[in-house]
C-alpha cells in the first residue's frame, strides 16, 4: 500500500474515533516552527493529546540516550510554547529547558516519512531514528512500518536529501495551517 493510502486509512481511522461535537477540537493540523507561532496554533499543529502532551508522554531527551526512550514523569513536566513535555529525570528536564528548540522533535512529532508526502500520521513513540541530534519519529502499526521506507530512502538518497524532502513537506503543511489559523482568527473578530 502506498504512503498516501496508508495516511488516508490512518486519518480515517483516527477521525472515526473522534466525537464530532462542537466541544471537541479537530484533529490538529501542522504548524510553522517559528518563535512567533502562537501557543494555540502549535497545540493544534503538533501531534499532542487533548491536554497538549507531546510524544505520548515520553521524555524527548531520553531518545538520545543509549538506553533509548523512557516514559516521562508527570511531576517532571515542562510546557514549551503551549506543548507539554515530560521527563524521566530532573537532569533531562533541565537540559531541555536550556535549549527546547534543539530537542523538540521535527515536524511536530508526526511521522517523518508521511511528512515527505505532505501527510500527518500518528507515530509509535518507540519507532524512531536520531540524525544529527534530532529525533525523527515514525508510524508503526497494522499498515506497516514507515521507518523501513525512511531507511530505504536514506540508503538511496542519503540523510541530507531525505531530511530536506521531509522539511519541504513540513513547510507546505505549516504554511497551509498558518493560513487556516489566520483565517480562523480573523473570523473570530
Amino acid at each position: 500500500m502506498s504512503t498516501p493510502a496508508i495516511a488516508l486509512v490512518c486519518l480515517a481511522s483516527t477521525l472515526a474515533l473522534i466525537p464530532q461535537d462542537s466541544a471537541t477540537r479537530p484533529v490538529p493540523p501542522a504548524t510553522a516552527e517559528t518563535e512567533s507561532s502562537p501557543a494555540e496554533l502549535r497545540r493544534k499543529s503538533f501531534n499532542v493529546d487533548e491536554s497538549g502532551l507531546a510524544l505520548q508522554g515520553y521524555d524527548p531527551i531520553s531518545y538520545l540516550d543509549k538506553a533509548g526512550p523512557k516514559a516521562g514523569r508527570k511531576e517532571l513536566a515542562f510546557v514549551y510554547r503551549g506543548i507539554t513535555y515530560r521527563f524521566a529525570t530532573a537532569e533531562n528536564k533541565a537540559k531541555f529547558e536550556s535549549e527546547p528548540a534543539r530537542y523538540e522533535p521535527p515536524y511536530g512529532g508526526w511521522c517523518a516519512w508521511a511528512v515527505i508526502d505532505g501527510d500527518k500520521v500518528e507515530i509509535d513513540p518507540m519507532n524512531y531514528e536520531v540524525i544529527d541530534g534530532k529525533v525523527y519519529l515514525f508510524y508503526k502499526g497494522w499498515l506497516g512500518n514507515a521507518k523501513k521506507k525512511w531507511d530505504d530512502k536514506l540508503k538511496a538518497d542519503g540523510a541530507k536529501k531525505t531530511v530536506t524532502a521531509a522539511d519541504s513537506g513540513w513547510k507546505k503543511l505549516a504554511d497551509a495551517d498558518k493560513k487556516a489559523f489566520d483565517a480562523e482568527q480573523k473570523g473570530k473578530k
